[in-house]
């Protein structure tokens, strides 16, 4: 995965990975020929060329569809048809991610979806207030969890807080209408919003004043679960419209988590405690416990130590960017990382996040009970359990290694 630290700019003839692909695939259709099982040179290069024809123009295609559908989405005005273009465009990118293994390129689009989702439902909501909607102060929703790490797909549960202006007591009842329809909104249009963590919940929302105080008051308790939920803050993610109030409550919040050692201890705690799946023998953990016996828990034993990890880099090496390859990145441009680490960190994101993705393709949007994240270890092949085994390895690896910068930071 070197292509993930040596890619610069936007010229892709230009990237080491792509003159590393391109003679991989040249070696690759001179060894068939050599082997003539696959007929004459001729044949075999003409062949490679028209799928590779074929691919781009399909690329093409999906990608305009996916761009109609959104604009669509932007129009809307009822949550029955938004459920629809919702359905039609996951639809759409799933199959993309099948063609080209592409999880960057899907999550860049799923976000892209999300927001004009929530843009629409925000409109929704508001006409649904009517004149009330007047006494709306200003607004912004920020997913956190994996949204708030840009990595949202229609499976994973939506974490969605508020942050507002300033108002008097008619505006905070209002707010409190506001946020129930678009939490309602949510579930009609068939996404998985999070049933504690939405700003339906009045401890998830609130100015930003006293998301503040919040903070300062949790911190200074460090009461377990206050401190879980105030470190659910550092993947955040300002949603459209008004991304700035978001930032605001980002440039308030992630200061002070940083500035506590004992909020950050309690996450590389946790974090450490995750297991990577993997026996000491070498083999994997699986389910004992039906419906999921002999399954393995991808989400648990993967995708939550390795999103840990990163959610704790980012934090004690104070990285800004918005998800995890963009603050892995940047930590490595600002010398906050080795080539090696950040390579072996984002490989394993990109094996585990295709696993999950090509996991999701095969259910249905709005069946929610957790499926998805489990793979079948019988229905991968040699090579394909060769990878998610190196990926877990790597997991555990990755911990060890933010455990310790963690530990000689505190020296």
């Amino acid at each position: 995965m070197t292509f993930l630290v040596s890619a610069k700019g936007n010229d892709i003839t230009a990237w080491r990975a792509a003159r590393d692909f391109a003679t991989t695939y040249r070696q690759i259709l001179l060894d068939q020929v050599a082997s003539g099982n696959f007929g004459t040179a001729e044949e075999l290069f003409s062949k490679a060329s028209t799928t590779l024809e074929k691919l781009s123009e399909e690329h093409d295609t999906l990608t305009n569809r996916l761009d109609g559908i959104l604009n669509e989405i932007s129009e809307v005005k009822q949550p029955s048809r938004l459920k629809e273009l919702v359905n039609l465009f996951y639809t759409e990118l799933y199959h993309h991610m099948e063609l080209f293994r592409a999880a960057p390129a899907f999550y860049q689009m799923s976000m892209a979806c999300l927001n004009r989702v929530n843009c629409t439902l925000i409109r929704y909501a508001m006409d649904q207030l009517g004149l009330f909607a007047q006494r709306i102060p200003e607004i912004a929703i920020l997913a956190l969890g994996p949204a708030g790490r840009s990595e949202f797909t229609p499976f994973c549960p939506l974490q969605l807080m508020l942050v507002h202006g300033d108002t008097d007591a008619s505006g905070t009842e209002t707010l409190n209408l506001f946020s129930h329809i678009l939490h309602s909104g949510y579930e009609e249009i068939g996404l998985r919003i999070d049933p504690v963590v939405t700003p339906r919940n009045p401890a998830w929302r609130g100015s930003l004043v006293q998301w503040k105080q919040r903070c300062l008051d949790g911190l200074q308790k460090l009461d377990d679960t206050e401190v879980i939920n105030l470190l659910r803050l550092a993947d955040l993610h300002a949603l459209s419209p008004n991304e700035e109030l978001g930032k605001q409550l980002k440039k308030t919040a992630i200061p002070l988590l940083q500035a506590s050692r004992p909020a950050l201890s309690n996450l590389v705690s946790r974090m450490i405690s995750l297991s990577n799946g993997l026996s000491m023998m070498g083999g994997l953990k699986l389910e004992r416990r039906h419906p999921d016996a002999g399954l393995f828990g991808l989400l648990d034993h993967g995708l939550l130590p390795l999103s840990s990890a990163i959610t704790v880099l980012t934090l004690i090496k104070k990285a800004t960017s918005c998800g995890s390859i963009h603050r892995v990145r940047e930590l490595l441009i600002n010398s906050q990382l080795d080539v090696d680490l950040t390579e072996r960190i984002l490989a394993t994101w990109h094996t585990l996040h295709e696993f999950l993705l090509l996991r999701e393709r095969s259910f249905s949007i709005g069946s929610f009970n957790n499926r998805s994240t489990y793979l079948d270890p019988e229905a991968l092949d040699e090579t394909q359990l060769n990878a998610l085994k190196g990926a877990l390895e790597s997991v555990g690896f990755i911990q060890r290694q933010v455990g310790s910068i963690f530990t000689w930071m505190g020296e």
